[in-house]
């Protein structure tokens, strides 16, 4: 091989520096898929994480009816968004009940109103000056991802629903997602497996288990946070006392609607489920992931949302595809990034 004439080669070196300068990453382009509700739900903690991280490029919020009705998702995730000064991100109405799956009197007494569809309640300071955006939730995933075929990763933290929905819509919708992460299901073959909405069903995959088939069958590359180890993230007065050392407009907000807990019951730990889905973006070195298939039971039984996992596929099983499934968690390293990446201030953040 000739070696380069010098005048070459400093052209093809400043053609080098000026396609990629050193250090130089573009974010991650993500969907923010959520059942939504106001601190201390895990959404909204999950939200403050992701809103200060400079990896991500929230293209933006859609909302799903889970933890709330559909109406609250998107009143509370609005509010948020105001009060953090983050009111260039867009908020997408999305599905507002399950594909299938009808609410019964068991609901009614456990948590979650994804039945419900009444007007949501004020959120504090009341309802937000900015306006939901008139396409819908489907309609913008859709969208978005075939606009920036294999560039979008999707963040999905509440039933799976407007995901279901937008493969169904779009058949080539599949095969231009990036990745797909997402807080659902207990693997009940690994430890920590047991349900917490069911004795075996995870709460996210209960309200729409036929959502949640479809999308795990579907061949995107998946990334699953199930309850196993979810059960391994245990925020406690300690990390609070952290947060709220720091005066941001999200961390006072975190204080208005979390101190109250901890002053009448300092003892008190709360599990951490969307932020570990979160915080796999930015450091998927921090959780221990181990490649299983996994599938959900949509036999209206007992087993009804049940998500199976295995190493291979089994009798009844045979749609299951191959995913990555997180099992353990550095907890030190993830909590203090969690909690530099809260604290952290936004100049264009208002006063409250």
């Amino acid at each position: 091989m000739k070696p380069m004439k010098p005048m070459c080669a400093c052209t093809v070196l400043l053609a080098l520096l000026v396609a990629a300068p050193a250090g130089a990453q573009q974010p991650q382009k993500i969907i923010f898929d959520t059942d939504f509700a106001y601190p201390p739900q895990d959404d909204a903690m999950t939200l403050f994480f992701a809103l200060n991280c400079p990896e991500l490029q929230i293209m933006g919020i859609t909302t799903v009816a889970g933890n709330k009705s559909l109406n609250v998702a998107v009143a509370d995730s609005l509010k948020v968004l105001e009060v953090t000064g983050r009111t260039e991100i867009p908020v997408f109405r999305g599905a507002a009940s399950p594909l299938m799956h009808q609410g019964t009197e068991w609901d009614t007494k456990r948590h979650g109103g994804w039945y419900a569809n009444e007007p949501a309640p004020a959120p504090p300071g009341g309802f937000a000056k900015k306006k939901v955006e008139s396409l819908s939730a489907v309609d913008f995933i859709v969208n978005t991802v075939m606009q920036n075929p294999g560039q979008v990763t999707i963040l999905a933290i509440g039933p799976l629903t407007n995901i279901a929905m937008a493969m169904r819509m779009e058949p080539g919708f599949a095969a231009k997602v990036k990745q797909l992460v997402i807080m659902g299901g207990a693997i009940a073959s690994l430890p920590d497996g047991g349900g917490n909405h069911t004795p075996n069903a995870e709460f996210n995959f209960y309200v729409d288990p036929e959502a949640a088939q479809i999308v795990l069958r579907s061949g995107i590359p998946i990334v699953l946070s199930p309850l196993n180890i979810s059960r391994k993230a245990r925020f406690s007065k300690e990390w609070y006392d952290k947060i709220v050392a720091v005066d941001t407009p999200a961390t006072r907000l975190i204080k208005e609607r979390m101190g109250p807990g901890f002053e009448k019951s300092p003892e008190r730990v709360g599990l951490m489920y969307d932020q570990i889905a979160a915080a796999t973006l930015i450091d998927p070195t921090l959780m221990k992931t181990v490649e299983l298939y996994v599938d959900v039971d949509i036999n209206h039984a007992a087993n009804y949302g049940v998500s199976v996992g295995a190493p291979q596929p089994w009798p009844g099983g045979e749609g299951a595809r191959k995913m990555m499934v997180q099992t353990d968690l550095d907890w030190d390293r993830f909590i203090r990034l969690y909690v530099e990446r809260v604290t952290r201030s936004s100049p264009s953040a208002p006063k409250r």
